[in-house]
């Protein structure tokens, strides 16, 4: 590329430098808006602009024949990555529904986009993460604090974890060997590639798995709904007080097991031992949900308790595990008021519980003993 034509593209960045960087903060804030808007968790959000010597050496790299737009306005830069934003998630699971997200808030350059639907070919070398040039939509564009960035496109990388440990480290080996040489290192690649592809799925797999095997039902719903927190600062209740909100209120305790043999559990009497066991495993999982002062317990039964979500949600339990007990002979469900409650906090509150050692927090054994798991 002509050198003089360089040196102006690079004078006319270094001008527009500063609107670029304030676009690569707004863009990065704007899409984890929006991820987080849609529940999706994420490891990191990075966003960024081209360095002017970047620009500079990617221009010089380009063929000689390379024609680019005449110099005028922001079209001069139409054709180049100048803005970044890079997600990286957990499971592919997760690209996918990020991917659903900025193809309905941004127009999509499909000509320089990578979607996920675009990695499917059997024979694609190495495990290449999505890649969208995105541009805020019409409608965006036109608001007042967005309207200075009007034609200024970006590129948004979506990777998972494993993706990024690919991209850092495969450069590295792509050494200039001979031809027989490169051929067995490209196999090698492949072969770490497809092992981190199914590393990724794996990982998934696993989760789902978990959550499974955590007794969860997806809740019938609580999308949606806000908690309001107290205002004043609540000291955290000891097992003793909680207990003691309880038996301050037994009607609280026969309300929830009325619930449950409503809900279609049969009826169990635990004795004063078993019970003392099952407020233990309640305390346990109500910490570890974050529902630890007795203002956000009374708030939490009430929340549960509105439209009778609470019992929809123990039938959802008790008709998940339907199929089981027809496979198994029936199971020795024993349900008591306090497990009728740790259930509803499992299910209700996953999205805080979902990233927690399950096993290590003792809630696992909670769950199991339920179903009558010994």
């Amino acid at each position: 590329m002509d050198k003089r034509r360089i040196d102006e593209l690079g004078i006319s960045y270094v001008e527009k430098l500063s609107l670029y960087e304030e676009y690569a903060s707004r863009i990065r804030n704007l899409i984890q808006d929006l991820i987080e808007r849609e529940g999706v968790e994420f490891h990191t959000i990075e966003g960024w602009a081209k360095t002017p010597s970047e620009l500079l050496r990617s221009l010089n790299t380009m063929d000689e024949d390379t024609s680019l737009p005449v110099l005028r306005g922001e079209g001069a830069f139409a054709s180049l990555d100048l803005v970044t934003v890079r997600v990286l998630l957990r499971f592919p699971e997760d690209v996918n529904r990020v991917e659903e997200v900025v193809r309905a808030e941004f127009d999509v350059d499909e000509s320089r986009s990578v979607p996920s639907s675009g990695l499917e070919d059997p024979f694609r070398f190495g495990y290449p993460a999505v890649v969208y040039t995105l541009a805020l939509s019409e409608s965006r564009s036109h608001l007042r604090e967005w309207e200075k960035y009007q034609g200024l496109n970006f590129r948004l990388e979506l990777r998972t974890m494993l993706q990024d440990a690919w991209a850092a480290i495969a450069p590295k080996v792509n050494l200039s060997v001979g031809t027989l040489s490169e051929k067995k290192l490209k196999r090698k690649l492949v072969r770490l590639a497809a092992l981190l592809e199914e590393a990724d799925e794996g990982f998934l797999s696993l989760r789902d798995e978990a959550r499974g095997e955590a007794f969860l039902v997806p809740p019938t719903s609580l999308a949606g709904q806000t908690r309001e927190e107290p205002i004043a600062v609540e000291r955290t209740f000891t097992d003793e007080e909680l207990y003691q909100f309880f038996r301050g209120d037994p009607s609280r305790l026969s309300h929830w097991n009325e619930v449950a043999i409503e809900a279609g559990f049969p009826p169990f009497s635990p004795d004063p031992s078993y019970l003392r066991e099952s407020f233990k495993h309640l305390c346990q999982i109500l910490r570890a949900a974050g529902i630890d002062t007795i203002s956000e317990v009374r708030d939490f039964l009430a929340e549960v308790d509105e439209d009778g979500r609470g019992l929809r949600q123990l039938q959802a339990v008790r008709s998940a595990y339907g199929q089981r007990e027809s496979a198994s002979g029936g199971a020795n469900w024993r349900m008591d008021p306090f497990s009728a409650i740790f259930l509803l906090v499992l299910n209700f509150r996953w999205d805080v519980l979902k990233d927690k050692d399950l096993v290590k927090l003792n809630i696992k054994r909670g769950s199991d003993r339920i179903s009558g798991i010994d």
